[in-house]
């Protein structure tokens, strides 16, 4: 995308003209990166966040709300999952195709809900991940104390 980018403003400053296609190839290709770049973010648990409340409570309820805040993103993804392929079901009916390229539309807009796949399927491993190192007992328990 860089590339093409350069390539493109190169074009505009020698040659007065740009590259028809490098706009239109550069945008589906940002969405393409942006949710790869959500799904290995997930991943590695490394998205950014305000950190204000999960500082101040216990290692169990913060993961707790690191369950419930992956579960909502799931959540998100698979509703852009369905609503993306019904657009791209549209696009294929309806014979769409890109302004400069003249390529099917459904071809680039098939980025969104694959992405989104992706980035769902990351949040869902991630909460698997956290549940599995969820503590089993609760903290009297493991202490050896009962409650009462």
């Amino acid at each position: 995308m860089a590339v093409l980018v350069f390539s493109n403003v190169i074009a505009r400053y020698v040659f007065n003209h740009s590259l028809a296609f490098s706009d239109e190839m550069s945008t589906y290709l940002f969405v393409l990166m942006s949710f790869m770049g959500t799904a290995i973010a997930a991943r590695r648990n490394a998205h950014l966040g305000l950190s204000i409340l999960t500082d101040r409570v216990s290692p169990q309820a913060r993961t707790v709300i690191n369950l419930i805040t992956y579960g909502i993103a799931a959540v998100f993804c698979l509703l852009v999952v369905i609503f993306g392929v019904q657009i791209v079901i549209n696009q294929y009916r309806l014979g769409q195709e890109t302004a400069a390229m003249q390529w099917p539309e459904w071809s680039y807009g098939s980025f969104v809900p694959i992405g989104a796949a992706f980035s769902m399927a990351a949040f869902l491993e991630g909460m698997v991940n956290m549940a599995k190192e969820y503590p089993e007992k609760n903290p009297a328990e493991a202490s050896g104390k009962e409650e009462l």
